[in-house]
């Protein structure tokens, strides 16, 4: 391999890299950027550079355009089915009688929901004072 073309650093005598190869170094980092911004086509991605202008102008068209109207109520309705069927897998579905990951929230959940429609001991006194409750 040639000394101008290497591409890792030479070991001077005393120890340290070699002024000559390091820059060959750093000169081969400065490329590799280069690459980068080269066009498409240059790097074999495209062969015709038409393509490569179709293809970046179908790009910049939809980066420039916002989402349509259908396009944001789908997301929606999306988020809003991952949500449910979240909260159903976390809330409602069966893992079995052993105790897993979401028994302590559904222990607060279910309890929750039990306080919310069970009736306090002042409103069950109220309701077998009336008659109402047996």
């Amino acid at each position: 391999m040639d000394r101008n073309t290497s591409t890792q650093a030479q070991v001077s005598p005393q120890g340290g890299p070699d002024a000559q190869s390091m820059q060959t170094v750093v000169g081969s980092r400065s490329n590799m950027s280069n690459a980068r911004s080269r066009p498409l086509h240059r790097n074999g991605l495209f062969d015709d550079a038409r393509l490569e202008e179709t293809f970046r102008r179908r790009v910049e068209r939809l980066v420039q355009r916002p989402p349509s109207k259908m396009s944001r109520r789908l997301q929606a309705i999306n988020y809003a089915l991952m949500f449910g069927v979240g909260t159903y897998m976390v809330l409602y579905q069966d893992y079995g009688d052993r105790p897993h990951c979401f028994t302590g929230l559904r222990r607060w959940y279910f309890g929750k929901v039990n306080s919310l429609w069970a009736l306090s001991s002042e409103e069950e006194k109220e309701l077998r004072e009336r008659g109402q409750l047996r």
